[in-house]
C-alpha cells in the first residue's frame, strides 16, 4: 500500500513538472511563430513597395496587439493580430516601418515578448528583414 502511494505521489510530481515544461514550450513556439509572421509581413510590404515602385508601411499597434499593412496613401490592405500571450515589448520610432519604392527602409527593430522570452525582428537600411 505504501509503495502504491509513493508511486502515485511520484507520478503526480512528474506530471506537474511536465505540465510546466509544456506551457513553457508552447509559449516559446508561439513567440517564434509570431516573430516569423511579423518578419513575413515586413518582407511582404517590401516586396509590394518594389513591385509598385511606391512606398508601403507596416504600422505596429501595441495597444491593439496588431500590425497593419498600408500602401503609400495610407489605405489599409491587411491586418494581422498577435496571438494570446505574445506582445510587443519594443517598437521602432513612430510605431511603423516604411519601405520606399526601391525597397529601402530606415533601421528598425520590433521586439516581441512572451513571458520571460523575447525575439526581435530587425530591418536594416537596405530593407533586409531578419529574426534574432
Amino acid at each position: 500500500m505504501l509503495e502504491a502511494l509513493g508511486s502515485v505521489a511520484l507520478a503526480a510530481i512528474l506530471s506537474g513538472v511536465a505540465a510546466a515544461r509544456l506551457i513553457e514550450l508552447t509559449s516559446s513556439a508561439r513567440l517564434a511563430g509570431t516573430a516569423r509572421t511579423v518578419a513575413t509581413a515586413l518582407r511582404l510590404a517590401r516586396g509590394r513597395a518594389l513591385a509598385a515602385g511606391g512606398s508601403m508601411e507596416v504600422r505596429l499597434d501595441a495597444a491593439r496587439m496588431a500590425l497593419e499593412l498600408r500602401d503609400g496613401a495610407g489605405t489599409l490592405l491587411e491586418t494581422r493580430w498577435l496571438p494570446v500571450g505574445v506582445r510587443f515589448t519594443a517598437l521602432p520610432a513612430r510605431d511603423r516601418v516604411q519601405f520606399g519604392g526601391l525597397g529601402t527602409a530606415q533601421n528598425a527593430t520590433v521586439t516581441l515578448g512572451a513571458g520571460a522570452r523575447a525575439r526581435s525582428v530587425v530591418v536594416n537600411q537596405r530593407g533586409r528583414v531578419r529574426v534574432q
